[in-house]
């Protein structure tokens, strides 16, 4: 191929080159890891696929990642982690915190094209310790040690598993198992019912009677 002529349009492009363009393969990356694990669960996803797809070396999901168990942890993170909406929303007070909260995660998921990460596990055949291990403590670092740093109270803890079980719950009814009429009930409608809900597990009083 001569100067003149230019770069052949059907050559592949130099793999050596896309080292160079860390930030877009890393994105490539995440993006073929989500989908796959999501459709195939955390044992039968595979490296050497999830490159594939993502048209990268194998041993560049190791360079950026490292292991397949820490890939998956980074997939976690690859949709807005809730940490800091839940730290704006727990800004306003506690009044009202419910509905926020059920808003706020409809809008998010909403605006999500594919299904949470939270969502893998339960997608998974498996259940692979590993998977679930992550699982636990995404959800328990970037959403419940929030709520129960908030409540202050001697069950915080467990209202705040109960809440985030609540949002799990519609997760799994809307986005994963698409029940009808839920899946298309708008979110005025959600907010109103289950807005209550979730405020009752947050402030309500206990099921002995001891309020807050």
């Amino acid at each position: 191929m001569s100067i003149v002529d230019g770069p052949d349009p059907g050559a592949r492009p130099n793999r050596q080159g896309r080292w160079r363009t860390g930030q877009e393969s890393k994105r490539r990356i995440l993006a073929a890891a989500r989908a796959s694990f999501a459709a195939n669960g955390y044992q039968r996803a595979t490296v050497r696929s999830i490159a594939a797809d993502a048209d990268v070396d194998p041993s560049m999901i190791h360079y950026f990642f490292g292991r397949k168990d820490q890939l998956f942890a980074a997939t976690m993170t690859m949709a807005d982690s809730p940490r800091d909406p839940i730290a704006e929303l727990l800004a306003e007070g506690l009044d009202g915190l419910g509905a926020r909260l059920v808003r706020r995660f409809l809008e998010v998921w909403d605006a999500t094209e594919r299904v949470e990460p939270l969502l893998i596990t339960a997608r998974s055949a498996d259940g692979a310790d590993t998977s679930a291990a992550m699982l636990r403590e995404y959800i328990d670092q970037e959403f419940t040690a929030q709520l129960v740093a908030a409540l202050d109270a001697p069950d915080a803890a467990l209202r705040g598993d109960l809440v985030g079980a609540q949002l799990l719950g519609l997760a799994l009814a809307r986005y994963s198992i698409r029940q009808e009429p839920l899946a298309s009930a708008d979110h005025d409608t959600l907010v109103a019912w289950l807005g209550e809900i979730v405020q009752r597990l947050l402030t309500g009083p206990s099921p002995g009677g001891a309020a807050q």
